[in-house]
């Protein structure tokens, strides 16, 4: 009868100590904030300077203090903390605008490219692995912010690097591929060492060819590489002028995207072109810059095609009509 009294007496302050000794091994919880995440009122999400990215402990992200260092406020864009996914029209028309690789990735590209906006191709024949003098030329001219900023808007480059000749062993079928073409490279520039630069102007016509390369010789370098272009550019424009009276002319669309070609065949806004390569290619009016679809308004005009557009329903079948030009004049064909 004792022992019962005193388990029941006993029982109740065991699991009193036992439990406060739980409670004293949990770590106590956070208070929840009321701004969300970031804790970060909303008046004050406003401000660049104190709406950044949050590390978690409520400082800068390192990625922000670096773009807060290098580009001015109005530079950037600041996501809406309250609305993780609302669009930024200015986001997205720039992550439409189409992409431009620092290094063109094969010759075609890179000398279609070229005519169709009228740009040299620098092609620099490179070891990167093996050869000093190389290496020096990326470090004190290639990789100068300087000259990225003036060889983005004056010439397109192609890197050959002769790296790939080096390679022993096994060779997967990528290595296989990227040989053969430094190889074919080689044999067509006539191409022995490393570094060579060599300049072909907007019509593929080689201007010159720049062999070696001497530590701290970087800026006479740079005045023959623009020497070089200023003749390819004159060459250029004399060019066009020649394919103009063939019927060809430059053509832009809304994203400032050149190309000469000469329109063949037009249907409702539907028009078929060819480049002086013979590429043929189809595009839409639409698509256009507002100085061309002004061009073709004036052409029609002229020709009696009353003017038409697919937004404005079902039409009656339109003619089809050719535009052409020779060098003895141009005119119009209805089919």
């Amino acid at each position: 009868m004792l022992r019962i009294v005193l388990l029941s007496v006993i029982a109740p302050l065991l699991c009193a100590v036992l439990g406060s000794c739980g409670a004293m091994s949990k770590k106590p919880e956070k208070p929840a904030t009321p701004f969300g995440a970031t804790g970060i009122p909303p008046e004050l999400r406003g401000k660049p300077e104190m709406t950044t990215v949050i590390d978690g402990e409520g400082t800068l992200a390192p990625e922000v203090v670096v773009a807060l260092k290098e580009h001015e406020k109005k530079e950037l864009r600041w996501t809406n903390l309250d609305n993780m996914f609302e669009k930024d029209p200015l986001l997205e028309k720039i992550l439409a605008a189409p992409k431009r690789q620092v290094w063109e990735k094969t010759e075609d590209q890179a000398l279609r490219t070229a005519r169709r906006e009228g740009k040299c191709v620098m092609i620099w024949f490179t070891d990167q692995a093996n050869n000093t003098q190389s290496k020096r030329l990326n470090e004190e001219l290639f990789r100068k912010q300087d000259f990225g900023n003036w060889a983005k808007e004056n010439i397109l480059r192609l890197m050959v690097d002769q790296s790939a000749l080096a390679t022993k062993g096994e060779k997967r079928d990528g290595e296989v591929v990227l040989e053969n073409q430094v190889i074919a490279m080689k044999k067509k520039y006539k191409i022995l060492g490393a570094p060579n630069i060599v300049i072909v102007s907007p019509t593929g016509q080689v201007l010159t060819k720049l062999r070696g390369y001497k530590s701290g010789t970087a800026t006479t370098l740079w005045g023959q590489i623009k020497y070089n272009v200023g003749v390819g550019n004159t060459q250029y424009a004399a060019w066009l002028q020649s394919m103009e009276k063939r019927g060809f002319r430059v053509w832009q669309d809304r994203q400032q995207r050149k190309v000469v070609a000469k329109l063949l065949h037009y249907n409702q806004g539907e028009m078929v072109m060819i480049e002086p390569d013979g590429n043929r290619f189809r595009t839409d009016e639409e698509k256009l810059c507002a100085n061309d679809r002004a061009w073709i308004a004036q052409e029609k005009q002229k020709r009696g095609v009353e003017w038409r557009r697919a937004s404005f329903g079902a039409l009656p079948q339109e003619p089809r009509y050719c535009f052409w030009a020779t060098s003895s004049g141009s005119g119009v064909t209805k089919k």
